[in-house]
Formats: structure tokens, C-alpha cells, sequence
């Protein structure tokens, strides 16, 4: 989970904490898949696609002052990630 934090934060890296507005930031986004499930990590596949056992995948594309980035995260991954943020609450 700790490559998929520094990973995600990499290439949103500038955009702002609650990602309003992340394609004025540079960023796109693709979904890929058909059922939520982490087995197969990040990885896409032709089989997979054609016969209907694609897990999604986020692809996040950032251009960024000359740079090109991708990423590719599992869905079920960035949400475990997500059940285990600590956010503070506003007093």
C-alpha cells in the first residue's frame, strides 16, 4: 500500500488536497474493467478485457511542464487505501 501512496501522490503531486478540478491540474483519467477485485493488481490484459474478467484499473496521466507521467492503480487497492486515511475534523 505504501508504493500505491507514494505512487498516487507522485503524479498528483501540485493538485489541490480535495482534487476539485484535477483536469485544470493537468490530470487525466481512465477507467478499465468490469469487476471490483484485487487479485490481479494493476494489470491490464487483452484476455482479460475480451472475456470479461478485468478487474478496474485507474490510469491517471499527468503532462506537467514537459513531463509525461502514468500511473495505473487497482480500484479495490486505492479504496483499501482510502478505508485507511486518517483525516482530521474541522473544530
Amino acid at each position: 500500500m505504501q508504493n500505491d501512496l507514494d505512487r498516487l501522490l507522485k503524479v498528483t503531486k501540485g493538485c489541490r488536497d480535495d482534487m476539485h478540478e484535477p483536469d485544470e491540474q493537468g490530470i487525466r483519467c481512465r477507467v478499465i474493467g468490469d469487476h471490483l477485485d484485487n487479485a490481479f493488481g494493476n494489470h491490464i490484459g487483452e484476455s482479460q478485457i475480451i472475456n470479461g474478467f478485468q478487474e478496474f484499473v485507474v490510469v491517471l496521466e499527468r503532462h506537467d511542464a514537459g513531463k509525461h507521467m502514468i500511473e495505473q492503480f487497482n480500484l479495490a487497492n486505492l479504496i483499501a487505501l482510502a478505508r485507511k486515511a486518517q483525516t482530521t475534523k474541522g473544530s
